[in-house]
């Protein structure tokens, strides 16, 4: 199935964000572009599927700016790809110390800690990121496929419809198609605890770095 390309290195439900790379990305670094080329680099490489040479990468970038969310962010991610849940949520909550309004860091973070089965913390973080991003519809895909994780149909339907809202919105039709298919699923389904509708998570899609219009 083709997957939209806010997504990635593929990780995640289809959270609709994607990383820019801005000036303030690189402030208080010695040389802002040798950190640009570095993340640029492990972008380039994550999308081949390298992620251990994006690590590389990442790491050099650290090194030079080790206050730049950004890179720790792109790290969590390849780390998350490479199932290393442990350093990747480290990752994640540094991301977020540096960039507390980050929707996405909290996004990808409440992905590892869903991995990991802790729930509410997972719930935590995603309704952090709607706070921050609340037009994303994949933060409401997301939080769906938690709440029926937990069981609790009712919300995770209404949270599916809030996300085949937004995806209409932005004309995204196989978004709406996706949304209305876990409904359906859920709705025939008995009020039980059951797993949620689950989406690709390794088919990885195009995601390029992009300077702000």
């Amino acid at each position: 199935m083709k997957r939209h390309n806010y997504l990635l290195w593929g990780i995640g439900l289809g959270l609709g964000f994607g990383l820019i790379l801005t000036p303030a990305a690189f402030a208080q670094t010695a040389n802002p572009a040798n950190v640009e080329t570095l993340l640029q680099r492990a972008v380039e490489r994550g999308q081949r599927g390298d992620f251990e040479a994006a690590i590389f990468e990442l790491n050099q970038a650290i090194k030079l700016a080790p206050n730049n969310a950004t890179a720790f962010t792109l790290r969590g991610v390849a780390y998350t790809n490479l199932g290393n849940a442990k350093q990747a949520l480290e990752d994640f909550t540094k991301a977020i110390q540096l960039a507390p309004k980050s929707a996405a860091s909290y996004g990808y973070r409440g992905i590892v800690r869903r991995q990991l089965q802790d729930l509410p913390g997972a719930l935590a973080d995603v309704n952090e990121a709607i706070k921050l991003e609340g037009k994303n519809p994949g933060l409401y895909s997301f939080r769906g496929a938690l709440h029926a994780d937990s069981g609790d149909r009712a919300k995770a339907i209404s949270d599916f419809q809030q996300a085949a809202k937004l995806f209409s919105e932005r004309g995204d039709t196989e978004g709406v198609k996706e949304m209305q298919e876990f409904i359906a699923i859920l709705e025939k389904q008995p009020a039980t605890p059951t797993p949620a509708p689950q989406k690709p998570a390794t088919q990885a899609a195009p995601l390029k770095p992009t300077q702000p219009k």
